[in-house]
């Protein structure tokens, strides 16, 4: 009976590992309410394993088409320990774009850029960048705006913010540092 028991154990192990070395191909979206009805933001992974996979972003207009895309690399998004599984990474990417609708939701919550600054704002603990190409006044106005916000892990430790404008493309205000 042990001798049967240590060969389950063997196979259940084998099974495991198996699984862990099977393709991940995960998808997950959710609507974006507040940029308005039908706008969606999905996220897509794709790789050998899981912990291999590529993360693929996206934010689309109604009609479908994609205003707004970005790749992270799963070991970057899940620096601990990658989803074991698709099933898993399906969960994972669903709570990421949970996530990417907390917080910063509307522009008007970036900080002001003051006239003394050169890009980088310091508000307490938390650095925010502008992104290149983004000028302090552009900066202030989409704040004033008050436009929709999604944010999204673009690294190991940064926070993207992009912002639907008023004429329905998307801008990529910049990044914090939490």
């Amino acid at each position: 009976m042990l001798f049967t028991a240590g060969i389950v154990a063997t196979m259940s192990a084998a099974a495991a590992v198996a699984l862990a070395d099977e393709p991940c191909r995960s998808r997950a979206s959710l609507d974006w309410a507040r940029a308005g009805k039908g706008y969606l933001v999905e996220a897509v992974a794709d790789g050998p394993t899981c912990q291999k996979a590529v993360i693929v972003q996206v934010v689309r207009r109604p009609d479908g088409t994609a205003l707004w895309s970005d790749v992270v690399l799963a070991e970057w998004r899940f620096a601990d320990e990658a989803p074991a599984d698709s099933a898993a990474m399906e969960k994972a990417l669903a709570q990421m774009l949970v996530d990417g609708m907390r917080g910063v939701v509307s522009s008007d919550q970036l900080p002001e850029w003051q006239q003394s600054e050169e890009g980088t704002l310091r508000r307490g603990s938390t650095v925010w960048y502008a992104e290149t190409g983004v000028e302090r006044a552009a900066w202030n106005t989409l704040r004033a705006a008050k436009r929709p916000v999604f944010t999204y892990l673009q690294g190991t430790d940064s926070v993207g913010v992009v912002v639907l404008g008023a004429d329905g493309t998307i801008i990529k205000a910049g990044y914090f540092v939490p």
